[in-house]
């Protein structure tokens, strides 16, 4: 088995990207030197996390304001709509509003995905939304069928993947909708068919891919992702005791497990042994190639100095688990 950690997808911005926010804004700074600061910004975030011990790496992802805002902007057919609450979070997203046609017209995020390549020798990890969640947390305008949304839609994003695979190591497919506890287990399954047409045509090995679920996992839920044909990312901090069940009653043998073990919305400390512990105890349930030892969602709920600790919590873990699962 290979261990890994990594973050699961965005870090908080630097107090110079936060600045250079308003300075634009005011018009202090114009847009090239905005861009400069972001790939500065970008840089130090790899190299944060790689100087934490991360073995798999993301861009930050500094420029999102939210999972869509970035494909909002970059899909034909798409625009911003309004502000709503990102799932049960005090976080919210401008809902992605259809008034036209969903088309891809050039890559929207491999341009910082190339930039965090550069700046380590780590793996790096490329992060989209999935098709389900999009779907179920956009408003269209536009399509008379759903079905002709979930095509057009998935092409769009497929060809998003197609201009990541030179520079992406793994590609992580966010699908939160797929544990979402206000869907019914009938709705979640046809998320499960709808991810697993995506990712048939993607034409990427599934130890390439992880579809990553956070905020709720409990055992009837758990069980629908492992019809997942890719890797998976679990949140085991939101719903603690019913994740805890879900990965002791079911078995896992698929080629990547990512295990969200750190509480992405907190600053409670987190003990590395107890931790890496209470992993050792899932072993009799799951056999993955490669475990990944992660935050339990994006770290954009906390501020950056606690994030930077979350990272070195997360080091401290891989370095104990390379310990004691020799």
């Amino acid at each position: 088995m290979r261990l890994h950690a990594g973050i699961c997808g965005s870090f908080p911005r630097p107090p110079a990207l936060r600045k250079a926010f308003d300075d634009l804004s005011e018009d202090r700074i114009g847009e090239g030197e905005f861009k400069r600061i972001l790939m500065e910004c970008t840089r130090d975030v790899v190299r944060l996390q790689e100087k934490a011990g991360m073995t798999i790496l993301t861009s930050g992802l500094l420029l999102w304001h939210d999972l869509f805002r970035p494909f909002t902007r970059g899909l034909e057919g798409l625009e911003a709509g309004r502000l709503i609450r990102f799932f049960d979070n005090n976080f919210y997203y401008r809902c992605p509003t259809i008034i036209r046609r969903i088309r891809w017209r050039k890559p929207i995020t491999r341009e910082e995905v190339q930039e965090a390549k550069k700046s380590s020798r780590e793996l790096v990890k490329a992060i989209i939304p999935g098709p389900f969640t999009f779907l179920k947390l956009s408003e269209n305008r536009f399509y008379a069928s759903e079905d002709e949304l979930l095509d057009d839609l998935i092409e769009a994003l497929m060809a998003e993947v197609g201009a990541l695979k030179d520079s992406a190591d793994l590609i992580q497919v966010d699908e939160p909708s797929l544990v979402d506890p206000e869907l019914g287990r009938a709705e979640r399954l046809r998320g499960v068919d709808i991810v697993n047409e995506f990712l048939s045509r993607l034409g990427i090995p599934s130890d390439k891919v992880v579809v990553a679920t956070y905020f709720n996992l409990d055992p009837e839920r758990y069980a629908t992702l492992l019809d997942l044909r890719a890797g998976l990312h679990v949140d085991l901090k939101s719903t603690p005791t019913e994740a805890d069940l879900a990965l002791r009653e079911h078995v896992f043998d698929g080629p990547i497990l990512s295990l969200g073990i750190i509480d992405s919305r907190s600053i409670y400390p987190e003990d590395p042994r107890e931790v890496v512990y209470r992993v050792k105890t899932y072993m009799d349930s799951i056999s993955p190639e490669t475990l990944i030892f992660s935050t339990s969602s994006w770290l954009d709920y906390i501020p950056y100095n606690e994030a930077v600790r979350r990272l070195d919590a997360l080091g401290r873990i891989l370095a104990e688990a390379e310990v004691r699962f020799i």
